[in-house]
Parts: structure tokens; C-alpha cells; sequence
């Protein structure tokens, strides 16, 4: 499980998102508008929320889930505070 290109490939899709929706190809890679009318490739509009929580469901974070989300966040500020107690 590497949660590095997971997280990569989120904020990727928030990027490239125009109201929640990003444009795919027949590859599933994900294009700008601009880049599909450049290359003249037939796109798809995905939903990017449905598109992120599918890939991190797959990694087996619920991330739809508020309380995971809020308990996350705190476990990443505690790292956080810890970390910055142990370097002094």
C-alpha cells in the first residue's frame, strides 16, 4: 500500500476539477478541457469526489466517513506536535 501516490493522485484530480467534476479519457487518465480540444481526444466527465473516495476505499480509508476524516486530522496534528517537542 503506498499512500504517497494516493494522495498524489487526490490532489491531482482536485487540481484538474471545474465544480467537482474532472475529464477522463478512455485510459482513465485525467485531462484539462484544454488538453482534450488540443489532442482532440474524446473525454468522459467523472465525478472527482466518487473518483477520490473509490481510491482511497481501495486502500481501505473510508474517507467518506466525517469521523474518519476528523479523527485523521487530529492524528496528523498530534504527529505533528510530537515531532516538534522531540527536535528541541
Amino acid at each position: 500500500m503506498n499512500w504517497n501516490t494516493v494522495i498524489d493522485k487526490a490532489l491531482e484530480v482536485l487540481r484538474n476539477s471545474d465544480r467537482g467534476y474532472v475529464l477522463m479519457d478512455m485510459y482513465n487518465n485525467i485531462l484539462t478541457p484544454e488538453e482534450a480540444a488540443f489532442n482532440k481526444v474524446q473525454v468522459t466527465p467523472y465525478n472527482a469526489l466518487k473518483f477520490i473516495q473509490t481510491q482511497f476505499s481501495a486502500q481501505g480509508l473510508d474517507i467518506s466517513d466525517k469521523n474518519v476524516r476528523i479523527k485523521l486530522i487530529a492524528l496528523l496534528e498530534e504527529f505533528d506536535r510530537l515531532q516538534k517537542e522531540r527536535i528541541k
